[in-house]
């Protein structure tokens, strides 16, 4: 399994505003927006991919790639422990497609029919409750419920000895779907001033466990 380079790609971009976010106000005047750049891992969208596409019902190999759940999220506080915001993310991977003998081997699936891709774009409201808020570090748990837009393909091998249960429409298939989604964060810890670190545990579009970096401005 590799990762792609895009999380990097996107703190390149995403660092000169917050080194201009924290030169333009000091540790000592704290805002009451947050944004946070995040990269998570075993997301809801992960697991629905590892399941196998829908309708084709074909055994999936461990994903090839994946870029892991990237979300980027704004939060306001209202009150001092109590926040509303809102994230949009994305998430990909690919992998192997069988259809022949399911059992696994030392180098994947027994017969390989042909691979697939699954992108996944979410877009939710959250709120956010800290437990313990101070300058230099915040606990905290939050929830959020949204929709996830899945834009997969699917590209069968015509020299594979097996393909799909049903004919495809179309080789490579293009299949779209639109599901309900959700974050539970049991527990996430913000360190640092305006520029932050921070680490959550959940579950959900942003995986069990997701980190990044944030700004407070």
């Amino acid at each position: 399994m590799k990762h792609t380079h895009l999380p990097t790609l996107v703190l390149i971009i995403l660092c000169p505003v917050m080194l201009h976010a924290q030169y333009n106000r000091s540790n000592n005047e704290a805002g009451n927006n947050y944004l946070y750049l995040s990269e998570g891992i075993i997301s809801g969208a992960e697991i629905n991919g590892w399941a196998g596409p829908p309708v084709l019902s074909g055994y999936v190999s461990m994903p090839s790639a994946v870029t892991g759940a990237i979300f980027v999220t704004y939060r306001h506080f209202l009150t001092e422990r109590f926040a509303l915001g809102f994230t949009a993310g994305m998430d990909m991977e690919s992998g192997d497609l069988s259809y022949g003998n399911p059992e696994m081997t030392s180098t994947g699936l027994d017969g390989v029919s042909g691979h697939y891709k699954m992108h996944a774009y979410t877009f939710a409201p959250e709120a956010l409750l800290a437990y313990f808020k101070r300058d230099k570090v915040m606990m905290y748990g939050c929830v959020g419920a949204g929709v996830t837009f899945y834009d997969d393909k699917c590209t069968i091998d015509p020299n594979a000895p097996y393909g799909p249960p049903v004919a495809l429409p179309s080789n490579p298939y293009d299949y779209h779907r639109t599901n309900f989604n959700f974050q539970v964060t049991g527990f996430g810890i913000r360190f640092g001033g305006n520029i932050a670190g921070f680490v959550e545990i959940g579950a959900g579009y942003k995986g069990v466990f997701s980190g990044g970096l944030s700004t407070r401005f």
